[in-house]
């Protein structure tokens, strides 16, 4: 009887063993799932933070604005809809960096006010804001029209449409800058009659009470995220986010908030 008692405990013990030893084959499983679930794609984007709305730094150095705000949902987005987690990390860079850092295979993605320009070697997205490249005057300027400009000393932000703009402008005098901070604070210090910029980053200094802004554009525009030239399969996943932020509410939330104009549909 002892045995038969002995024989039927070591034979529980084998089947508890087994037992056990299948959950934990489940549990192995069960873990390499959520590894493999939790896959994390990070990509980096290059960015100018002097260009507020679309992105400034705040006291924490902490980049913020309009694009910043973009970019946490599209990371949402990419993260629904590809199984994935997406990471897009800011790199901080000059604005006429942006394009050269791409073409390096540096970044992954240039986010930072874009507007088109087809000597721009890149990919480009579907359009998400609309903008205008416009004049913005020291508050005491007697310049009154876009045909006062002539002759002009004139700033803009090096490699952006504003210079181009700019240098349309019959005899001007154009200066290009990288920093458009700087421009600004030259422009408040009168060392030059005008400063051309994207129309959101004009109603933000304008609201300063430093600068006035002439009526009308120079040059109406449209805003653009890009890529390096060939990589569509990053800009057909980033249009995909696009296309659903355009018909978000967070979309017309924060075009109202950053002031910046919405894309006519």
């Amino acid at each position: 009887m002892k045995k038969l008692v002995k024989g039927l405990l070591v034979a529980a013990m084998a089947l508890t063993m087994t037992a056990c030893g299948g959950n934990d084959d489940k549990k192995a499983d069960n873990s390499a799932n959520e590894s493999k679930d939790k896959e994390t794609v990070t990509l980096t984007v290059g960015v100018s933070p002097d260009y507020a709305p679309y992105e400034s730094l705040d006291t924490d150095g902490t980049i913020v604005g309009f694009d910043a705000d973009m970019v946490k949902l599209f990371e949402g987005y990419l993260t629904e809809s590809e199984g994935k987690t997406y990471k897009l990390e800011f790199k901080q860079m000059d604005f006429d960096n942006i394009v050269t850092q791409l073409q390096g295979s540096q970044i992954d993605l240039g986010i930072s006010g874009f507007t088109y320009d087809k000597e721009r070697v890149v990919e480009w997205s579907n359009p998400y804001t609309a903008t205008a490249q416009v004049a913005v005057l020291p508050k005491d300027s007697k310049i009154a029209s876009a045909k006062d400009l002539e002759g002009k000393k004139i700033a803009a932000q090096t490699g952006a449409t504003g210079e181009n703009a700019a240098k349309a402008i019959k005899n001007a005098d154009v200066v290009g800058m990288k920093n458009v901070q700087d421009i600004f604070n030259g422009l408040a210090a009168h060392q030059y009659d005008a400063a051309i910029v994207d129309l959101a980053v004009a109603k933000n200094y304008v609201n300063s009470g430093n600068f006035k802004m002439l009526d009308g554009s120079l040059l109406d525009e449209k805003n653009y995220i890009i890529a390096k030239k060939g990589n569509k399969e990053v800009i057909e996943k980033i249009n995909k986010c696009i296309d659903k932020f355009l018909n978000s509410e967070d979309y017309n939330k924060l075009c109202d908030q950053y002031g910046l104009k919405k894309l006519e549909k």
